[in-house]
């Protein structure tokens, strides 16, 4: 395993969080006029530092399952045996129900991990087509079984999130559709060159 793919995993799931926090939440626009009225200033600057917040807590959020996904394949492939992602799921404290579809998901996202791990190349695009023998349908196997996990854990959490949030449905299916949009592009791109 080559410490590199890690930092390429790491720095890839970054990018694509910060995109698509993008097409999630709604930056505040700053109009030139804005500049002369000072209480309306005031105002964009709240929403301004609401959305910050926001984007901040969304990109931990995201990105606290796939890291804890990537450090149990890497400690997995160092103990030489296959990702347990039912203790991760477990030490979350959730529901029976939204337990087991947690750990669907952390599995997918480890195994998807381990391949990259062990795989060849010098970017992430490398990786992913080392990982998947340069086959673009055997990607997209993968990314039809990470969207199913998301999708399924976001039914299960819906019910107990509606409840504390607003709008958490909404934000959801905006987070379902701008992954599958995004996910379908980057796999067009990373296998391009194959074709």
């Amino acid at each position: 395993m080559d410490m590199n793919n890690k930092e390429l995993i790491l720095a890839h799931e970054k990018k694509f969080a910060a995109i698509l926090a993008s097409h999630v939440l709604v930056k505040p626009k700053l109009s030139a006029w804005m500049i002369f009225i000072p209480f309306i200033f005031i105002f964009y600057f709240q929403d301004f530092s609401a959305y910050k917040k926001q984007r901040k807590e969304f990109l931990a959020n995201w990105f606290l399952s796939r890291k804890k996904a990537l450090n149990e394949a890497e400690e997995a492939i160092d103990e030489g045996r296959k990702p347990n992602t039912q203790l991760l799921a477990d030490q979350a404290n959730l529901k029976a129900k939204v337990s087991g579809t947690y750990d669907r998901l952390l599995k997918v996202m480890a195994n998807h991990y381990t391949l990259l791990l062990n795989a060849k190349g010098d970017s992430y695009e490398g990786l992913v087509r080392s990982a998947y023998g340069g086959r673009q349908g055997e990607y997209i196997f993968f990314i039809n079984q990470l969207a199913d996990a998301e999708i399924a854990l976001n039914q299960a959490l819906v019910p107990q999130l509606s409840k504390t949030s607003e709008g958490v449905k909404e934000t959801i299916k905006k987070i379902e559709k701008g992954s599958e949009k995004l996910r379908r592009l980057e796999a067009g791109k990373i296998f391009e060159s194959v074709k």
